[in-house]
Formats: C-alpha cells, sequence, structure tokens
C-alpha cells in the first residue's frame, strides 16, 4: 500500500512539473513573439513615417500594421489559454497530490502565500497581465487603421 502511494505521488509531482514546464514554455513563446512583432511594428511605423508624409502609398503598410496588430492580440489571447490550461492541470496535480501528504501542506501553504501576498498588492492582485499584452496589440492594430483613414481621406505633409 505504501508502494502504491509512493508511485502515484510520484506519477502526481512529474505530471504537476510537467504542466508547469508546458506553461512556462507558452509564456516563453509568447513573449518571444511579442518582442519580435513590436520591433516589426516600430519598423513599419518607421517606414511609414520616414518620409515624413502618410499618402495612399503607405496603405499598404499601414494595413500591414493593422493585420500585425490583429494577429499579435488573437496569438497571445491563445498563448494565454493554453497557459491557463496546463496551470489548471498543475493545480489539479498538486491538489491531488496534497491529499496524499499527512495534513495536507501545499494547501496551507498555498493560502498563506495568497493571504500575504494579496495584503501586500490590494489593487495589483486583480490586474490580469494577459489583459495588457492583448490591448497592445490592439493598440497596434488601432494606430494601423488610424494611419489607414489618414492615408486614404487625409494625407498628411510634414511642414
Amino acid at each position: 500500500m505504501a508502494e502504491d502511494n509512493a508511485a502515484l505521488r510520484d506519477v502526481l509531482w512529474k505530471m504537476y512539473q510537467e504542466h508547469c514546464t508546458q506553461g512556462r514554455h507558452h509564456e516563453t513563446q509568447r513573449s518571444t513573439v511579442a518582442g519580435a512583432l513590436i520591433a516589426i511594428a516600430g519598423a513599419v511605423i518607421g517606414l511609414v513615417t520616414f518620409d515624413k508624409t502618410v499618402s495612399p502609398t503607405d496603405l499598404p503598410l499601414t494595413a500591414f500594421l493593422f493585420v500585425l496588430g490583429a494577429f499579435g492580440a488573437v496569438f497571445s489571447a491563445k498563448h494565454y489559454e493554453r497557459f491557463c490550461l496546463h496551470m489548471e492541470r498543475a493545480r489539479r496535480h498538486r491538489d491531488e497530490l496534497d491529499g496524499l501528504l499527512p495534513s495536507s501542506p501545499l494547501k496551507r501553504l498555498k493560502k498563506e502565500a495568497d493571504a500575504k501576498h494579496n495584503a501586500e498588492f490590494p489593487r495589483l492582485k486583480d490586474l490580469r497581465l494577459n489583459r495588457f499584452w492583448t490591448w497592445l496589440y490592439v493598440l497596434i492594430a488601432m494606430l494601423g487603421l488610424a494611419l489607414s483613414v489618414v492615408a486614404l481621406f487625409f494625407p498628411w505633409k510634414a511642414p
């Protein structure tokens, strides 16, 4: 019986670790792509404004900026969804493992850490980081749309 319990604990621990690793993997991919997309968006904005004008000839670039922002928002949201999936699975494995341990120390330690954290960061604790990333991409898409409108209807040249 004790050997079965030890084997189950080992399996639960390994599955917990695997899902934490997968969650980190999705966050790393999201971060890497974010850096690349933001750099590309900056380069596109630089190309659009390089000649100090915004005109209909810039439409392919401004449309690309819109698509880039929209893609980034969806890509970031998808990685957050996958991250949440793996974290939920990890929590389930951790909770099951905790039930096998005498006096369930993992749940108690988590509750204590959460209470301390929430007391230290009462306003920030409810802000979700994924929303910042999504809104960054939405702003890039909106900038692309705004530049497209300017290029089409209000061509602009710097004085």
